[in-house]
């Protein structure tokens, strides 16, 4: 008889932790990514080197095989697929399609939070260039300029003012599936994220975490730290307004992340969501905040199995998000073992070696790595990140011919300093504008 495997779509390090636990659970794996060097080339039983995007071609490749469940943590590009290939392969858990739709399509989860009456902002969607560029002038600048249907801070762009805009929106169209691309107002405050887990349309888990990013032009997410000091009545409103999207959009059972911004006056207001495990490192953040392992949830909730999502502890936790400034040749790695004998290190992972190829950080995908350290306070932890800081580099050799022969790219682990206190935010009532209308510690 053939063994029940699980098709991972995608084969990244966000995926790869799913291929892991699969094998825990006793099922082969089917791994599919059109990279031929993906991480999960070499972890799967199967390879399928080919786009995630193909729902009806990956069915007809896999179909000899006991296919259990089908996963994607950390890709919204891929979740149409997943719902498709579910019910192609007949497995026992399907994601609810609103919840699918909001997930790879930031326009209509703006139109979500507009039916139930929560906060919202500025913003316009299309396909059409022209007539984007034309509804967006009337939006305040500054503006951020993104792919609808993208996930992983490709193609985000901050745009100050409009002569900047055109370009912009070219680029973001490059990374979009659709065509289309949106321009937002942009939001003053505290961003932060939510990383929660439903169960029976209820709230398992929720961790909320404050997000560091690289600032304009490209917002990219450089760490985060959990918990986000938030005030109880704040957090009381998060969860209540979690429930009213999710009930919504018919998500009753599973993962899904938010991304938003809370500002001087304490006003929530949403910017995206995916209905699906978070990406740069969100369940190992989980795991070691609260001892709670969303791989294997989310696997045993598609195999349709009972899951558990017990709090173990409760520690405060930072995720740093590794990078290199540099576009060229890794040559060396320094500090790694000084840092992993650090006593709030919990778990360092480094993707490259030396010799790999690697970029500067414009994208999630660019990134070198994670660090995630442990400690009781806040200020141990603030104390930490500046240690690891000082101890990890990267020895990058440039691409460019008029670059210095060799420099030493320092390895992003930004001080998880207290947010700064934000400008007042815009008031909620602008009306939208439519067109269409790392290895463990041992």
């Amino acid at each position: 008889m053939t063994k029940p495997h699980i098709l991972v779509l995608g084969g990244g390090e966000d995926q790869l932790p799913a291929y892991h636990a699969a094998r825990r659970l006793g099922y082969g794996v089917v791994g599919v990514d059109q990279r031929p060097h993906a991480l999960g080339a070499s972890a799967a039983d199967l390879f399928l080197c080919m786009t995630t995007r193909a729902p009806e071609r990956i069915a007809a490749m896999v179909g000899h095989l006991d296919i259990a469940a089908v996963i994607s943590p950390a890709s919204d590009a891929a979740q149409e697929s997943v719902a498709e290939l579910s019910r192609l392969l007949e497995t026992p858990y399907r994601p609810a399609p609103d919840a699918v739709r909001a997930s790879v399509d930031k326009g209509y989860f703006h139109e979500v939070l507009e039916r139930l009456g929560l906060p919202t902002y500025a913003y316009v969607q299309s396909a059409d260039p022209v007539e984007l560029r034309l509804a967006a002038a009337a939006l305040p600048m500054p503006v951020i300029v993104k792919p609808s249907d993208s996930s992983g801070s490709k193609g985000v762009q901050v745009v100050a003012d409009q002569a900047a805009l055109p370009a912009a929106v070219v680029e973001a169209r490059t990374y979009s599936f659709s065509g289309e691309v949106i321009v937002e107002e942009m939001l003053l405050g505290r961003h932060l994220s939510a990383e929660a887990f439903l169960r029976d349309a209820k709230l398992a888990t929720i961790a909320v975490t404050e997000r560091s990013t690289t600032g304009a032009p490209h917002m990219i997410t450089t760490g985060h730290t959990v918990p986000a000091e938030l005030a109880p009545v704040t957090e009381i409103a998060l969860r209540s307004m979690v429930m009213d999207i999710c009930g919504a959009l018919g998500h009753t059972d599973g993962p899904v992340n938010f991304d938003f911004v809370v500002d001087r006056t304490e006003e929530i207001r949403f910017i995206e969501m995916g209905a699906r495990l978070g990406g740069n490192g969100m369940p190992l953040l989980v795991r070691h905040a609260y001892g709670i392992d969303t791989y294997e949830a989310a696997l045993r909730l598609a195999l349709g199995l009972p899951f558990e999502l017990q709090a173990r502890h409760d520690k405060k936790t930072a995720l740093q998000i590794l990078s290199t400034d540099t576009d060229g040749i890794l040559r060396t790695i320094e500090g790694a073992d000084a840092v992993r004998a650090l006593p709030q290190t919990a778990e360092l992972r480094i993707f490259p070696t030396p010799g790999s190829r690697v970029k500067r950080y414009t994208q999630a995908g660019h990134k070198l790595g994670y660090l995630l350290l442990v400690a009781d306070t806040y200020a141990e932890l603030r104390e930490a990140q500046a240690r690891a800081r000082s101890l990890l580099r990267f020895e990058v050799e440039p691409d460019a011919p008029s670059a210095p022969a060799l420099t030493a790219a320092a390895a992003r682990v930004p001080a998880a300093a207290a947010a700064p206190e934000p400008a007042p935010a815009p008031a909620s009532t602008a009306v939208p504008i439519r067109t269409d209308l790392l290895t463990e510690k041992r």
